[in-house]
């Protein structure tokens, strides 16, 4: 028996500190259909106050002014709306993971209070008062990092003003980088962290003694289930594709760069947000390799075992009990289907759905700039060729 009760699940999002605030003002609820409500009302938040400034108080000589601007209207209209949306089917599938482990009964008896230990830590985690201080302390730095390197750049920007004393920021530039980009680069740190929790539960579960199947259906063990749920994730991938390539975009509007100059960082990008993204499905590659290996003795010697008695029974008798209609036929071939379930068995949690989930989510966003490049025909036939 356990000597404590197992936690039903435990989910990534909402949580933290500042989602708990939030509920306690009333600003965040549990009712699902707020989610899109939650995240237009953050794009107007941040990207509205901008519009009325600059349309107040405009910076005619800027090279790059507010409407031209293609990087601040990604990030507050796009990246910053879908960081908070994400929040909800991100939470509902983390949550029917954790608790699909224990439903399905992959985690064993005797690590039943281990994961339950593991769901209480990364609940702890994500809830975490000193990380999401930390985040914010990290934004806040490197929000001055960049302005203070925009400030000196050759090219003038529509948050600027001369002054004086030099270059210093105009009133929307003030809400721009003091409230506004601390705010989405704020959302961006906070899924990085909260996905680093994930990647770590996982791999803590991986190392627990699971009743993985060599025959399951899924020819994943029971895992199919987490390949399935893992793609969710790549609303964050796309969110960070349109935040790269927006910024790629204002920099060739510049005329400081070619797009021909982006085009290996993009390669770049997108493989390592695949390879990200199915990160931590590779920590149950060890678990499945010796669930498959196992399951080839032990079919191999059954089916060595019924075949011998098959042929003892039904090929080397001479007359007396009639084939017609039975069930060892049909069970014969039910073990061949199950056996070769348990050939096709993946030593990799990972399917080409998943895979081209996270690819697409990277390379949509850019293909604005690859249209300039090649046809996009060409560019299909890439990415197919990619996954063959």
């Amino acid at each position: 028996m356990n000597s404590r009760p197992v936690p039903a699940f435990f989910a990534l999002a909402p949580s933290g500190p500042v989602d708990l605030l939030q509920q306690r003002v009333r600003l965040r609820s549990e009712d699902q259909t707020r989610w899109g409500r939650r995240a237009l009302v953050a794009a107007l938040f941040t990207w509205l106050p901008l519009l009325a400034i600059s349309l107040i108080r405009p910076n005619s000589d800027a090279d790059i002014p507010f409407w031209r601007d293609i990087a601040v209207h990604a990030r507050f209209l796009v990246v910053v709306p879908l960081l908070i949306f994400a929040e909800g089917p991100i939470g509902l599938r983390s949550r029917m993971v954790t608790s699909q482990f224990l439903e399905s009964g992959l985690i064993s008896g005797e690590s039943i209070e281990e994961y339950g230990a593991a769901m209480t830590r990364g609940r702890q985690l994500i809830n975490s008062w000193f990380a999401e201080l930390l985040i914010l302390t990290l934004s806040a730095a490197l929000v001055w990092a960049a302005v203070k390197s925009l400030l000196i750049e050759s090219s003038a920007f529509w948050f600027e003003r001369v002054t004086a004393q030099g270059v210093a920021l105009s009133p929307a530039g003030w809400w721009c980088f003091a409230v506004a980009t601390p705010i989405s680069l704020f959302l961006m740190l906070r899924w990085l962290w909260r996905y680093l929790v994930w990647c770590w539960f996982l791999s803590r579960v991986s190392r627990m003694k699971l009743n993985l199947t060599g025959a399951h259906p899924d020819r994943m063990g029971g895992l199919g289930f987490v390949t399935f749920h893992q793609s969710v994730f790549a609303m964050i991938t796309f969110a960070v594709g349109c935040a790269v390539s927006a910024a790629a975009a204002n920099r060739i509007l510049l005329g400081e760069a070619t797009l021909k100059s982006y085009q290996w960082p993009i390669i770049g990008i997108a493989a390592f947000a695949v390879l990200f993204g199915l990160l931590p499905l590779l920590v149950f590659t060890p678990s499945l390799a010796r669930t498959k290996r196992a399951a080839w003795g032990k079919y191999t010697r059954f089916g060595s075992e019924y075949v011998w008695r098959f042929e003892q029974k039904w090929m080397r008798q001479e007359g007396g009990e009639e084939m017609l209609g039975s069930g060892d036929i049909q069970s014969m071939a039910d073990l061949g289907g199950t056996f070769e379930r348990m050939v096709d068995m993946r030593v990799l949690a990972i399917d080409r759905r998943a895979v081209l989930s996270f690819l697409l989510a990277i390379v949509t966003p850019m293909l604005p700039l690859l249209l300039t490049m090649m046809p996009l025909r060409d560019i299909v036939k890439i990415l197919f060729k990619a996954l063959i």
